[in-house]
Formats: C-alpha cells, structure tokens, sequence
C-alpha cells in the first residue's frame, strides 16, 4: 500500500510531498527517492480512474494558490505533469466529482469556490467558475451572525461533492453550510438549494455524508452538528455534541472529521486539546465520546480505514501508524512513527490497477 502525504513547506524543512510505502511485515517506510516538490500541498484527491493525483498549492500572497496535477508513470511514480492558477487565495481543500470531470476547488482567504473543468484525460480545461461569498458573508453580518474575530470574512474551507451534481460547502466565516446544484453543461454554473445556518461563531470547516445525513465538524465552537438531508427535508440541525474531550482544556480547533462505518461512528482531531474523538452515533443522536489522546502535536487530517489508522501530526513532523484489530479497536502499543516534516495531508493511492500509457 502505498500513500502521498502533503506538508507545509513555508518556514520549513519540507521538501514538497512525501511517499510512504509498505515494506513487508505490516510496516512502512518514508521514501527519501520520491519526494515531489510543490509548495504547500496541503490537500490532495486522487482520480476516480485515471492514474492521477490533483494538490492544491495554498498560497495567501498576491500570487495567489495553483492547482497541480501529478501523474502516475510505469514504475507507479508520481511527477507534476501540470500547474495552473487556482483562481484565490489560499485553495485548502478539494473535491472530484464521481465521473472526474469536476473539481471544486475551496478558498478560504479568498472566500470563494473554483469549479474547474476536468478533460477526459484528467488536465484541467482553461476557463475556471469563481462562485463567490462576498454577499453572503455582508448578509451575515448584517444578521449579527459573523462575530468570532476569524469571521471578518467569508472563509470556504470546504466544497464536497455528493453526487456529479450536488455539492455542499463549508463557510467558516458565514456559520453556513450550503447546498449547491451543479448544471451538467459547460461553463460550469452552481445555484444554491439549501442552507443550514449553524450558531453563531461555529466555523463549520469539513463534513462527511452518510444516509442522508451531513455530519458537520466546526472549527471554532469545536462542535459536530447533524444536518438533515433527505430530498424533502427542511434544512434543520438535528443534534449537536462538543468534540473535545476537557470542556476547561484552554484553547482548541477542531481540525478533521471522518466516518466510520465499522463502528457506526464519527472520528475527529482536535488542534490544541491534541487528539483525536469517536463519537458514537444513535439514530440522530451523537453519545459521549472517547478520547484517544497521545497520538502527537497538533494532529490534523487522518486517514482510517478497517485495518489502519495513519495521523498527521504537523507541529512534532511525525505521521503515526496505527493498526485496527477485527472490533475496530486501536493498537496503542505498536505505533509506527514516520518522520515527514510539517505533514497536514495523507492519501492512499491505487497500485497497478490503471492503464499508465
């Protein structure tokens, strides 16, 4: 198995995106061979078929971000093939339609989303949609909604794709979550159906969907909220529950959430109080969570699967690997630790199972 890991370079010792692959008796190895270069990747999403992995390059400066495409050669190794324009600043987060034709791409100093046109062979077509938070954010504003200090201004930090013609997205600097409906046609166009306002000072940051049902972790009240939505339904907040596990544990920002359906559960990592949660689901009820603390210094995305559990722990530049036993309970005492500097970002990628000509 092999995974890319993404890190931050500025104002660090990262060289770009590592390689971690297995080297026999369920162990893992960084590989010094196969570092590809590209300024903070911060966020990476392979596609559906083509053997292609598409990164952000989150950049704030008046350059603004890129979108890279790499391409898997014969030997199964990455290398940039292409780089364009993100179309804002600071791309954070990226989603693939199902048939690989769309990608959204999230900004969140910017505020705003690129729907980037995917050709049949994966490059990116030339002309990019920017739909906009700006409005949405001066309504907020006048609601009295937007009052956290890092709500000065729309913030996406994620657009995730439900369908090939549905997508929701997260805006930190708004408290919404919105529902968009995509148009099959080029240009590319996306009109909102639904929207959910979460309280005030939330920061909804990442979502998971799971039997009509949006799974929302926010950033800045450190809060999981369940959102309904089937096709009928209204668009109302079922249930909430804090994520973090000491209610007096000083300053936290709640990071990534994830579901996991061995368990009928939710996983999320906590910045600050460092650790990760599983909260257990009832119906639309969220039960008292445990903690699985120690697993380093400001963890951010993760990966789980049956088997394994891999952390991105950014401020100790460690990724931990951790197995799963048959009840999807953790192996604490046998944690492999990676050295990858600044790592934020891990994602498994297929292996010989893909026409590379």
């Amino acid at each position: 198995m092999k995974f890319l890991v993404g890190t931050y370079t500025d104002q660090t010792d990262s060289a770009g995106i590592y390689v971690i692959d297995s080297c026999g008796d369920d162990r893992f190895v960084v590989s010094d061979q196969a570092t590809i270069w590209l300024r903070n990747a911060s966020y990476l999403i392979e596609h559906p078929a083509l053997p292609l992995v598409y990164a952000v390059s989150e950049i704030g400066d008046a350059a603004g971000g890129q979108l890279a495409v790499l391409r898997q050669d014969s030997r199964g190794d990455y290398g940039l093939w292409q780089v364009v324009a993100s179309g804002g600043l600071d791309p954070c987060h990226l989603s693939l339609s199902p048939n690989g034709r769309t990608l959204l791409v999230s900004h969140y100093s910017s505020g705003s989303i690129a729907l980037q046109g995917i050709a049949p062979d994966g490059s990116f077509e030339p002309k990019q949609t920017i739909v906009p938070h700006d409005a949405r954010h001066l309504a907020a504003q006048a609601m009295g909604r937007s009052w956290h200090p890092r709500q000065q201004t729309a913030h996406v930090h994620s657009a995730t794709f439900l369908n090939d013609h549905q997508f929701v997205v997260c805006d930190l600097g708004t408290d919404e979550v919105l529902l968009y409906d995509l148009s099959p046609n080029r240009p590319l166009q996306a009109t909102v159906r639904k929207c959910w306002t979460l309280p005030a000072g939330s920061g909804p940051r990442h979502l998971v969907a799971a039997s009509n049902r949006l799974y929302v972790v926010a950033e800045l009240s450190n809060a999981v909220f369940v959102l309904a939505n089937a096709p009928n339904d209204q668009p109302a907040v079922l249930s909430s529950l804090s994520c973090l596990p000491d209610a007096a544990g000083g300053f936290s920002e709640a990071a990534e959430i994830q579901y996991d359906p061995q368990a009928s559960a939710l996983w999320v990592s906590n910045r600050g109080q460092d650790g990760l949660v599983r909260i257990p689901i009832a119906g639309d009820a969220l039960l008292p969570l445990r903690a699985l603390p120690d697993l380093g210094a400001h963890p951010r995305h993760f990966w789980l699967s049956h088997q394994m559990l891999l952390v991105a722990s950014k401020d100790d530049d460690v990724v931990r690997v951790i197995r799963r036993d048959a009840q999807g309970s953790l192996d604490l005492q046998s944690v492999q630790r990676l050295s990858i500097p600044s790592p934020v970002f891990i994602l498994p990628v297929r292996q010989g199972d893909r026409d590379t000509s």
